[in-house]
C-alpha cells in the first residue's frame, strides 16, 4: 500500500511525464546553417512555413556548417552553406544531394548561369541546391550631408576617385573613414595572427580587379590562372596602396586604419567629431551605423565605380541544399526556394533580406537599402558582371590563409614593398597548392 505522503509525489510524477509528452513533439525537418543578424526574422519566416505545411521545423546554428555536415549529416534535413566552394566536395560524398527536379521553371529565369554554375557539378548537369540570399560588397558608402557639401560628385572609375581624393588632401585631411582590423589589441606587424583582419582590404582588392578589368579577368585570378604579380593585380593593389598610404586621405591616419576595428569605419562616418565622407565598406556597414541615424537621410552609398564594366558587384549570399528527400524535407524546401519567401522579412523597415530571385516582388521591401542593393544586385546579374567573393572561392582556402594576411601586410608597410608582397603571395598559394 503506498503511503499517502508518497501517493502525492506518484500522482506529480506521472502528470509532469505526461505533460512532457503531450507538450514534446520532435521537429519535421532540421535545418542547420551559420548564426546572422537578423536571424529572429528568418525564424519568423519559418513560423510562417510551418503553418502553412503543418510541419515543425527548427533552425540549430552551427560554427562550422560543413564540418558538421561531414560528421552529423543525418541529424539534419537542410542545410544552409554560405561558401559554394564547400559544395563539391559535400556533394561527391553524397551528403548534400541533387535539386534539378525542383527547378520546375525556367532556371535561367530564376537565377543567372553564373550563380548556377557556382553550385553546379563540374559539367554544370547536376545543381546542389538554389540561392536564396544574395549581398553586395560593392559599395562606396558616404556621409549624405558632407558628401552635398563637396557638390556631390560624381565617379566613373576607381582611379577618378583616388584622384579626387589626392586634389581634396591638398585643403582638408580625413576624406576616408578606413579601417581593417577585426582582432582587438593586435601587434601592429603581427601578420601571422588575427587572419581575419585582412578581409576587408581583400574585398576592396576584389572590386577593383573586377571594376578595372572586368569578369573574365577576375575568374582567371581566381582560378590562379592570373597570378598577384601579373600587372593587372599589381596595378590593383597600386590603387589601393594610393589610398591607403596617404595619411591625408584617412581619417586619424594609417595606423589607425590599421588597429582600430573594420565597425568603426561606419561609426565614424557619422561621428560629428569626424570630416571623413567616405567609406569602403560592403553590406554590413549598414548594420553597424549607430540607432540615431537612418540610412538614406544620414547616410548612403553609391555603386562601385567602373569605366568599362558599369553595374558591377562583388557579392556573397546563401545556398539552401537538401540533405534528403524525405516528404517533409522536399515539402519545406520548396516554400523556402519559392519566389514569395522573404516577403515578411523584406516588410520589416529595419530588413537587411535581399532575395537572389530576379523574380521576387520588390515592392515588398519597407526598407530603402535593402530594395536598392536588390536593384544592384539584379542589375549585375543581368549584365553577367555580378560575381563572388573571390576569397572564399579560391583553392584550398588560399583566400583567407595567405591572401589576408599578406594585404594586413601590405598595409602596414608601403608601395614600395609592393612587388615584393605579391611575389610572396604567389609563392606561398604555390606552396599551399603543392601541398594538398
Amino acid at each position: 500500500m503506498v503511503k499517502p505522503s508518497h501517493l502525492f509525489y506518484v500522482i506529480l510524477l506521472v502528470v509532469t511525464i505526461t505533460f512532457s509528452i503531450i507538450g514534446y513533439t520532435p521537429s519535421d525537418v532540421v535545418i542547420v546553417g551559420p548564426s546572422f543578424p537578423q536571424e529572429n526574422y528568418f525564424i519568423e519566416e519559418l513560423d510562417l512555413i510551418s503553418k502553412k505545411t503543418g510541419y515543425k521545423i527548427t533552425y540549430v546554428t552551427l560554427n562550422d556548417v560543413s564540418y558538421y555536415l561531414y560528421n552529423n549529416s543525418k541529424k539534419a534535413d537542410l542545410a544552409i552553406i554560405t561558401n559554394p566552394s564547400f559544395l563539391y566536395g559535400l556533394s561527391q560524398s553524397e551528403i548534400i544531394l541533387p535539386a534539378n527536379e525542383y527547378y520546375f521553371e525556367s532556371s535561367s529565369e530564376i537565377y543567372s548561369e553564373y550563380l548556377l554554375n557556382l553550385i553546379s557539378s563540374y559539367d554544370n548537369s547536376i545543381i546542389y541546391g538554389h540561392w536564396i540570399r544574395l549581398f553586395s560588397n560593392s559599395m562606396i558608402w558616404y556621409n549624405v550631408n558632407r558628401y552635398k557639401e563637396l557638390g556631390s560628385p560624381k565617379f566613373n572609375s576607381f582611379d577618378e576617385l583616388i584622384e579626387y581624393t589626392e586634389s581634396y588632401s591638398t585643403d582638408k585631411d580625413g576624406l576616408w573613414c578606413l579601417s581593417i582590423d577585426s582582432a582587438e589589441n593586435q601587434p601592429l606587424l603581427d601578420y601571422e595572427y588575427g587572419e581575419s583582419s585582412g578581409w576587408i582590404v581583400s574585398n576592396w582588392l576584389e572590386n577593383i580587379v573586377l571594376a578595372n578589368y572586368g569578369p573574365e579577368i577576375y575568374d582567371k585570378w581566381i582560378k590562379n590562372e592570373i597570378q598577384f604579380s601579373d600587372s593587372e593585380i599589381i596595378l590593383s593593389l597600386l590603387d589601393i596602396g594610393k589610398l591607403i598610404h596617404n595619411e591625408k586621405s584617412i581619417y586619424k591616419g594609417k595606423e589607425y586604419l590599421i588597429r582600430s576595428q573594420v565597425s568603426s569605419s561606419a561609426v565614424n562616418l557619422i561621428n560629428e567629431e569626424s570630416k571623413c565622407v567616405f567609406s569602403l565598406m560592403g553590406h554590413d556597414a549598414n548594420s553597424y551605423m549607430p540607432k540615431n541615424v537612418s540610412y538614406g537621410e544620414d547616410y548612403d552609398f553609391l555603386y562601385f565605380p567602373s569605366t568599362d564594366f558599369t553595374g558591377m558587384v562583388v557579392g556573397i549570399g546563401d545556398t539552401l541544399t537538401l540533405l534528403n528527400y524525405d516528404s517533409s524535407t522536399t515539402r519545406v524546401y520548396q516554400e523556402l526556394v519559392s519566389s514569395s519567401f522573404g516577403e515578411s522579412w523584406a516588410n520589416k523597415i529595419n530588413s537587411e533580406f535581399v532575395s537572389a530571385r530576379t523574380d521576387f516582388d520588390d515592392s515588398k521591401y519597407s526598407n530603402g537599402f535593402a530594395k536598392k542593393q536588390y536593384k544592384q544586385i539584379q542589375n549585375s546579374l543581368s549584365l553577367n558582371l555580378f560575381r563572388f567573393d573571390g576569397s572564399m572561392l579560391m583553392k584550398n582556402g588560399t583566400g583567407n590563409k595567405i591572401l589576408w594576411t599578406s594585404l594586413r601586410k601590405f598595409t602596414t608597410l608601403s608601395n614600395h614593398y609592393l612587388e615584393e608582397i605579391a611575389e610572396e603571395i604567389d609563392t606561398r598559394i604555390k606552396r599551399e597548392l603543392e601541398e594538398k
